[in-house]
């Protein structure tokens, strides 16, 4: 019902003038692009009498918009342009646009096998020169070449009005002059006599200067160039999420995509910020959006609120801004042979960012544990709360930068770690219930009898648990709960900690849980704080550092630490 009101408002929208039938052409070229995506079956596709009506609303409405706007409408689109209807009604366009569409188009397999006779040459020509076509369209264009390959005629039309004109040959002898001159002597002797004129005009004209492109090609130029000229613009979407209204940008180009969708494999999505903000209903801000295709592919940063209804309290949309991503935002991509620190910087670099973020935080930290304690006065109970929803926010921040320096220190090889005896099945029990408070407890851990004690730093034996478990919740579906096992290690004198791997991280390979681009963070319920991949290298390197290893096999994570050196001599005496 959604899609016929949509339709309806679109056909009912008649208005008067050139720029009302722009507008309800792109309308119509838009609903296309969301609703008719060729070899999808999907619940909110186009009726066929849908499709007729948009389609013969366009053939209607062609010769009113301009070759240039229509050219438009189509190259915004980029690679969402996926309606087989579409391209059948525009395969016979202006040669621009045929270009533009049939270098960008997607359809499945059988769709091209349909559509491929109705095309042009041209249309057809530009198909040949695509690699990503299936064995059906590549076979149908096949069937063409004896047609588009054709030459019309053996000599040129300047070289038959040339000949034409020319003196006829004269026979070498009287017996050559009385015999019949055949139709292949005289088509060589044309052939020489043109080459012999053309070449001799070439000597005598100057050379040409250089001809400007024509009108529609510097415009064409202008218009992709323009996409790199939006910096911003702002948006509202639906309930669902997907953008509606767009202004300063095309809306062809953004309409349809969706803030409530993780960008992964280089396609439309947002980052974990705002999928968990649309979640909760929050606005978040300067959240990561990734256009893949079109006239605003690139990065961009959205800021967004919710909107309700003040009668009901219902969620009706959000509505918010977005930027092109600046240069210090960008993801920093480290080739694998260079090693420079983490997120692309030195290690010096990173601990010098540390403490200038540190600073002002432990300020920020300072004035609300005062407002809190009320002692610079009577605060009221929603400034307290405030306050301890800011010492919250200013606690996990500082875990954050703990992180990132001890990883900066263990990759400077300067970290020092103590050696104490661990108590591992307490260590893992005192950690699992500090996340099971507020709620059900999801994590089971089973201790093997009589474990020994391990030899490492508590601090960091805490820490790298704290990240295994916090990761391993992270990614449990409904209903499902992580098992934490402790048990004698294979190797001897070795403690071994196996994490079951939850069912939305079994699938991927050990690469794809190393890699920060992966998408998998915008795919998890809580993601860690500085993503999955910086998680498991940072637990990586502090069992590493510890003397232990961290491993992973098919279906679970594992710790290995070694025991600790009285533990080791008891069982020595024990055996």
């Amino acid at each position: 019902m959604r899609f016929n009101d949509l339709l309806r408002t679109v056909l009912a929208n008649i208005g008067d003038g050139t720029v009302a039938t722009v507008t309800r052409w792109r309308q119509c070229i838009d609903l296309l692009a969301q609703y008719d995506v060729s070899g999808a079956r999907a619940a909110n596709a186009l009726a066929a009498e849908d499709r007729d009506a948009i389609l013969t609303q366009l053939e209607s409405m062609r010769p009113q918009v301009s070759v240039e706007q229509r050219v438009a409408s189509i190259v915004e689109l980029g690679s969402r342009l996926r309606s087989a209807g579409l391209v059948r009604l525009l395969g016979q366009d202006h040669p621009t646009l045929v270009a533009a569409m049939m270098a960008t188009v997607t359809l499945s397999d059988a769709d091209w096998v349909g559509i491929i006779p109705d095309l042009g040459p041209l249309a057809r020509s530009v198909l040949r020169r695509r690699a990503d076509l299936g064995p059906g369209a590549v076979a149908a264009l096949q069937r063409f070449g004896t047609v588009d390959l054709a030459l019309t005629t053996l000599v040129p039309r300047e070289m038959a009005q040339e000949a034409a004109a020319a003196p006829p040959v004269q026979a070498a002898n009287d017996s050559e002059q009385a015999a019949e001159p055949s139709q292949i002597g005289r088509i060589v002797a044309q052939i020489e006599r043109f080459n012999e004129t053309r070449q001799h005009r070439r000597e005598e004209e100057p050379a040409p200067e250089a001809v400007p492109p024509p009108p529609l090609a510097r415009k064409e130029r202008v218009r992709a160039n323009r996409g790199a000229l939006i910096r911003r613009f702002t948006f509202e979407t639906d309930a669902a999420g997907v953008i509606r209204a767009v202004a300063g940008a095309p809306r062809a180009a953004v309409a349809g995509l969706s803030i409530g969708t993780p960008a992964s494999d280089g396609r439309h999505g947002a980052d974990g910020r705002a999928l968990g903000a649309f979640r909760h209903r929050a606005a978040f801000q300067d959240a990561r959006f990734t256009i893949a295709g079109g006239l605003l592919a690139g990065e961009w940063r959205l800021s967004a609120t919710p909107r309700f209804d003040p009668a009901t309290g219902r969620f009706l949309d959000y509505v918010g801004e977005a930027r092109r991503e600046l240069p210090h935002e960008a993801l920093v991509k480290v080739s694998g042979s260079a090693s420079p620190g983490w997120a692309g910087l030195s290690a010096a670099s990173t601990r010098q960012l540390i403490h200038e973020l540190r600073t002002p935080l432990n300020a920020i930290q300072g004035y609300a544990e005062m407002i809190e304690a009320q002692l610079v006065g009577p605060v009221s109970s929603d400034y307290r709360a405030m306050a301890g929803q800011i010492l919250a926010d200013a606690r996990t921040l500082l875990a954050t930068f703990d992180d990132l320096d001890l990883a900066s220190r263990i990759e400077r090889g300067d970290h020092r770690a103590v050696s104490e005896p661990v108590d591992l099945p307490a260590l893992t029990h005192a950690i699992v219930a500090g996340f099971g408070q507020g709620g059900p407890v999801r994590v089971v851990v089973a201790a093997g009898a009589d474990l020994p004690a391990i030899a490492s730093d508590p601090a960091q034996v805490e820490r790298m648990l704290a990240h295994l478990i916090r990761a391993g919740c992270a990614a449990l579906g409904e209903g499902e709960q992580l098992a934490v096992t402790l048990l004698p290690g294979a190797a001897p004198d070795t403690v071994e900690v196996a994490v079951r791997r939850p069912t939305a991280l079994v699938a991927l390979p050990d690469a794809a849980l190393f890699e920060h681009e992966g998408g998998i963070d915008g795919q998890l319920r809580d993601a860690p704080q500085l993503g999955l991949a910086f998680t498991l290298k940072l637990i990586r390197g502090i069992a590493s550092h510890l003397g232990g290893h961290f491993e992973i096999t098919p279906h679970s994570f594992r710790l290995i630490l070694p025991i600790h050196a009285a533990a080791r001599e008891e069982q020595g005496r024990g055996h």
